[in-house]
């Protein structure tokens, strides 16, 4: 089984900087070309489906992957972004401002602090991802996921079988596209879940 990841394109939030999981903000214009140039490296690659976040920079960049195909493509809001509390959506700069001590804590250790009134990383995000794979997985086929980066990166760390901690050692770059290839009958085994591709 073969499950390909597409973190969406450049958004209006990535331009200005801000800290925005659940604001729903649009693409760019080149956003929109990042989205097509990974479809096209996707072109002669076959999979079942397409699973895609439902925040409109992550359905329109799936859309664009998925145009001229005839897949099916599937809403899942289980592979949102995180939220991002009372941070969303400010600048890296403001929030700096607000309070220095614990936003280099936060750069620290992201995966387990969590921004005030937000979604913890590893008791919010990673569970309802976690479910998303699990039954990706059960179905056995070639799939494409579109979403964001922490989704995407924690579904690398999940697939691969390493800590969650490892999710901060992953980014994936807009316009690529990284692909897992997992043996079934040795799920989530490190041996048997191996990262085919990386930001390709």
């Amino acid at each position: 089984m073969k499950i390909y990841l597409v973190r969406h394109g450049q958004s209006e939030g990535n331009v200005r900087e801000l800290w925005y999981g659940s604001s729903d903000l649009p693409l760019t214009d080149l956003g929109r070309q990042q989205a097509r140039e990974a479809g096209e490296k996707l072109r002669d690659v076959t999979f079942a489906a397409c699973y895609a976040s439902p925040l409109i920079r992550a359905l329109d960049t799936a859309k664009l992957v998925m145009e001229g195909r005839s897949e099916p493509m599937h809403i899942v809001p289980d592979l949102r972004e995180q939220h991002m509390g009372l941070f969303e959506p400010k600048t890296v700069q403001e929030i700096r401002a607000e309070d220095p001590a614990f936003f280099r804590a936060l750069m620290a250790d992201w995966i387990h602090l969590t921004p005030p009134e937000g979604e913890p990383f590893d008791t919010g995000l990673a569970p309802r991802v976690a479910r998303v794979l699990d039954e990706l997985v059960a179905r056995g086929e070639d799939c494409l996921i579109v979403a964001h980066n922490g989704p995407l990166v924690f579904a690398i760390s999940y697939l691969l079988g390493l800590p969650i901690e490892a999710a901060g050692r992953f980014y994936l770059k807009q316009g690529c596209y990284s692909m897992i290839e997992i043996d079934r009958e040795h799920i989530y085994n490190p041996s048997h879940a191996l990262m085919r591709y990386y930001n390709k």
